[in-house]
């Protein structure tokens, strides 16, 4: 694949689209195809012979097929009386846009452009997994940060906002660099994870934002480092902030507001399940991986192996799922980064932020 084959975006384009948004069009395609689900489960996560219903979009996940395989889900959907319905989807912010999932799992950083976008109010409650969309580049660049690479040179990046909103923020208060799709400093083009490690190796790109596990190979041959002395996203953000937080959030547990002023007890027990579910990370990691390697892009035992001790010392799941009070205080402060580095509208209203106990699901 040459150099064609990367898509420009264009600021137009740029200011309308996210992760998925970037989705916008496969929104219609998405809700449209959901449709004989919805029929199916019935819409609106109503209760049903005394079980409620809990609608979730969530992209395809180690660590829900292994709470399956261990029949935990049911465990917990028979303690509390619920019955989880989930879509299995990279464009889960599609079905929560249509209005046919109570939960969702989203970034921080992307909130405000979601209520924005579909006019929903939403409540975060629960979190998952710290952003790991990070740079890497050849073994032989030297580049150490993004302000190392010549400006002018390409960089590849998962989308036009999503992380690399977080990139760019971090690119203004590290090094007063514009790093944004459609101007700036450097030519960012927009490519799939899983190719913009082999276009670095090859040299038509200078750099890439990738998820570690689409590069894993090419870290153990050692053609490819991470930048930033290694550090993921949620690292260098504990640099910025003085502060030791486990935070930026890749993926949280969101709902919308509505649903969840009125199924707090639901949301507790969905928590409740998760907890339970990153319990089981922490025992099983290295057989999750090897269990289910597709998840985590290997095949080779070399690589799975490399990714095992990839996770053992750059661990994206969260300790716990629940959030406490200083902990919202400290992942929140983002937006006024997001402000004041011009990633966020001035006047955007803070996204909610709500916190639960494993005791509310008894309540």
């Amino acid at each position: 694949m040459g150099n064609d084959a990367f898509r420009t975006i264009s600021p137009e384009t740029r200011l309308t689209t996210r992760r998925g948004f970037l989705r916008t069009a496969a929104l219609g395609a998405a809700v449209a195809t959901s449709a004989p689900l919805v029929a199916a489960c019935g819409g609106g996560g109503d209760e049903e012979g005394g079980v409620s219903r809990v609608r979730f979009a969530f992209a395809p996940d180690p660590v829900w097929d292994f709470m399956k395989r261990r029949n935990t889900i049911a465990k917990f959907e028979q303690q509390y009386g619920i019955k989880v319905v989930t879509s299995s989807t990279w464009d889960e912010f599609a079905y929560f846009a249509g209005g046919h999932g109570e939960i969702v799992s989203t970034a921080t950083y992307e909130l405000p452009l979601l209520e924005e976008k579909t006019g929903k109010k939403t409540v975060t409650f629960g979190k998952y997994n710290l952003l790991r969309i990070t740079p890497v580049t050849r073994s032989d660049t030297g580049y150490k940060t993004l302000a190392d690479i010549p400006k002018g040179s390409k960089i590849g990046v998962p989308s036009a906002v999503s992380s690399t909103l977080v990139w760019g923020m971090f690119a203004r208060k590290l090094h007063d660099l514009d790093f944004r799709v459609g101007g700036g400093d450097f030519e960012l083009v927009v490519e799939d994870h899983f190719v913009m490690g082999e276009h670095v190796e090859r040299g038509e790109l200078e750099a890439a934002l990738v998820i570690p596990e689409a590069a894993i190979g090419l870290m153990r041959q050692k053609k490819l480092v991470v930048m930033y002395d290694g550090k993921l996203p949620f690292e260098v953000y504990e640099g910025i902030t003085k502060h030791e937080h486990a935070g930026v959030m890749g993926n949280n547990f969101t709902a919308t507001a509505d649903w969840f002023d009125s199924h707090r007890k639901e949301a507790a027990a969905f928590l409740a399940m998760w907890e339970e579910g990153i319990k089981l990370w922490r025992k099983n990691q290295a057989e999750i991986i090897r269990t289910f390697p597709q998840h985590f892009s290997v095949e080779e035992d070399a690589d799975i192996k490399a990714m095992q001790d990839y996770i053992k010392k750059h661990d994206w799941f969260v300790d716990s799922v629940y959030l406490d009070d200083e902990w919202i205080k400290t992942e929140t402060g983002l937006y006024s980064s997001m402000k004041e580095t011009e990633f966020m509208e001035k006047d955007a209203p803070t996204p909610r932020f709500e916190t639960l106990t494993a005791a509310d699901a008894d309540k």
